[in-house]
């Protein structure tokens, strides 16, 4: 007895209840505590940098608006066919769209129309539902949409949900008279790439500065808001297009070897100013709703959207750019269609003594 040392002693009950219940629930309350702090203060600093964010973003689409007197390209009335059919630069035509039901399209009447069929704003994870697309658009606020619902859309099956939209645009032979990739067989070849597409975008979205593919020459059609366009010459080098990004996030991606494009807002904004006055023969201008800008093939362009806009553009093969046409297609692994292309062109004397080049 004597070695067991003093007797022990046991805590009562509300001792133990103290210890076991009401000690673990007071540090439960303060984790709460703590963790509703921390999301609250993080709630507020992500608040206050979407704030800057979205003033940042409406200041700039404000400077790139109040640009709108820089447009100095004259525009072509409908009935000047001489110059449709044969431009070598960018042209605005007034007028074209005149008798199209398309010219009535709002989002409010396509969300009617086609608000639950899905439309593509490039996202991995499939489409998005247009009603969707037409609510991030009208946002009251400048600068709060998300620019990532661009949609640009080609598909017009009958089971899309869209094909309805069809009836309301129509071609435009002015400018499309004797396009090779229409002729007989290579209109419906099922090798055609995709060359049709719906456009609907909120303020702020855009296209970075790119050329289009294949060789094409390309008309948009503007139906609400406004687009700013900067357009150049094919000769002018992509690296005077692309500058390095000398923000933190261009810098680290140079870092890991990788080139970061800027958007188009950004491209208008910082690099554009840089170039002017350089004699690189750009166009500046600001397309307005009603009017179609069409533009020779291989011409580098960037689009912003002023306002949220609605739009329709096409893509065709002029028959002065067949042989880049089926070379740009052959190296795309669709020599078929190039071929298919090359023997229409041929059969209805669209183009006369061009060698038939095969592989």
């Amino acid at each position: 007895r004597l070695c067991r040392g003093p007797p022990r002693t046991y805590p009562t009950l509300p001792a133990r209840l103290l210890v076991h219940v009401a000690l673990p629930t007071r540090c439960n309350y303060m984790r709460r505590v703590l963790g509703l702090g921390a999301a609250a203060t993080a709630a507020a600093v992500a608040h206050f940098l979407n704030e800057r964010i979205v003033e940042a973003r409406a200041t700039r689409i404000e400077r790139l608006r109040a640009c709108g007197h820089l447009d100095q390209i004259c525009r072509t009335p409908s009935g000047d066919l001489a110059t449709q059919s044969s431009f070598d630069r960018p042209i605005v035509v007034t007028g074209l769209l005149d008798d199209w039901p398309a010219r009535e399209w709002t989002f409010d009447l396509l969300r009617k129309r086609i608000g639950q069929a899905l439309v593509d704003t490039g996202s991995s994870t499939g489409g998005v539902p247009f009603y969707l697309v037409a609510a991030n658009a009208q946002r009251g606020r400048s600068g709060t949409a998300d620019l990532a619902l661009y949609v640009f859309d080609s598909d017009f099956s009958a089971d899309s949900g869209k094909s309805c939209l069809l009836e309301d645009v129509d071609r435009l032979p002015t400018l499309t008279r004797g396009s090779v990739c229409e002729a007989g067989a290579a209109a419906e070849h099922d090798d055609r790439p995709v060359w049709r597409w719906l456009l609907a975008g909120p303020e702020g979205s855009g296209t970075l500065i790119h050329q289009d593919p294949w060789g094409y020459t390309s008309w948009n059609a503007l139906f609400v808001g406004d687009k700013r366009w900067i357009l150049f010459p094919p000769s002018v080098p992509r690296e005077t297009l692309h500058p390095p990004r000398t923000d933190l996030i261009g810098r680290a991606a140079a870092c890991l070897g990788l080139h970061l494009p800027r958007g188009a807002c950004e491209f208008m904004d910082e690099v554009l100013p840089a170039l002017r006055g350089q004699g690189l023969g750009e166009v500046d201008l600001v397309q307005r709703p009603g009017e179609v800008i069409a533009f020779p093939a291989g011409w580098w362009h960037a689009v912003v959207n002023l306002d949220a806009t609605l739009a329709w553009t096409e893509s065709f093969g002029r028959t002065r750019d067949l042989a880049s046409i089926t070379h740009a297609l052959r190296r795309g692994g669709l020599g078929d269609f190039a071929n298919v292309v090359q023997d229409e062109a041929t059969a209805t004397s669209v183009v006369q003594d061009l060698p038939l080049e095969r592989k």
